[in-house]
Parts: structure tokens; C-alpha cells; sequence
């Protein structure tokens, strides 16, 4: 993540991270480390990316229809051929859940974070059958960097 990091500001494209949410976590606490104001980490390509997480601003469409949180989190919530992709973005219960942070557990659940980068519910689902646990892979400990941006 710190290569991605110091590649960003050289490359002569945007740089987007897949399944990588505690990518948003390091590019936060630098851009605090580098005394960047509110509005400047508001403008950076990083914050575009803020909260955007397996069925949270992304939705996957299996050449079948089957609707999916993501390409990586294998839990089918509808078909575009029998319900409304926005319906089941909106009302199906696994999606409000992924929308609301507030309902994760473990330490993805406690973490001051959670709004903004959320852990993957992908590697969660994989690891414990429960797409709203803690991502096991997350080393981040609490309590260690402000998520604030005003």
C-alpha cells in the first residue's frame, strides 16, 4: 500500500485499489502527516474513493443477471431479470447492512474507520461465513489516527 501511495503522485493516471479498503486508512493518516487541509484531502482522487466498499457504491452483474455485492463476495441478492437493480441495491437486507457500517462486528464494528474504510466484506465472508465480521487481514490498531476530515 505505501508503494501505491508514493506512486500516486507521479503517475500519469488515477490510481484505484480493488479490495484493498485499508488503502483509503494509510492515504488518510499521510495526507494528515503532510498537514493537508479538510479541502485538499476533499479534492484528492483518494477521498473520491472514501466509503466505497463491497456492496456500499459497487454492485456486480453476473453474466446471468445474478446480483451480487461485489465480484468477490459470492452472496446472490436478486436477478436484473426478475427484480430492479435498485431495489435490491436499496431494500435487499444484505445491502442495507454493507451500507451501514454501524452493523458491522468485531473490530471492523468498533473501528473508528469503519465509515471510511470498512475492511473488505469479501475476505470477512471468506474467513467466517458473515460478510459483516471484521476483515482478518486488517493489522490496523484503533485507536492510532484521526479519521476526521472537516
Amino acid at each position: 500500500m505505501n508503494w501505491v501511495l508514493d506512486f500516486v503522485p507521479s503517475a500519469p493516471f488515477a490510481v484505484k485499489t480493488t479490495e484493498a479498503p485499508s488503502y483509503r486508512r494509510l492515504a488518510l493518516n499521510r495526507m494528515h502527516a503532510s498537514s493537508r487541509t479538510a479541502a485538499e484531502i476533499k479534492r484528492s482522487s483518494v477521498y473520491k474513493g472514501f466509503q466505497i466498499r463491497d456492496g456500499h457504491g459497487v454492485v456486480f452483474i453476473s453474466n446471468h443477471g445474478d446480483i451480487y455485492p461485489s465480484g468477490f463476495l459470492p452472496l446472490r441478492c436478486g436477478n436484473v431479470r426478475t427484480s430492479s437493480l435498485v431495489d435490491v441495491y436499496g431494500q435487499a437486507p444484505l445491502f442495507q447492512s454493507l451500507h451501514s457500517p454501524e452493523q458491522f462486528r468485531g473490530k471492523c464494528g468498533e473501528c473508528e474507520f469503519s465509515h471510511i474504510c470498512g475492511g473488505s466484506r469479501a475476505r470477512a465472508f471468506v474467513r467466517t461465513g458473515d460478510a459483516l465480521e471484521s476483515d482478518p487481514f486488517c493489522s490496523y490498531q484503533m485507536g492510532h489516527l484521526s479519521p476526521v476530515v472537516t
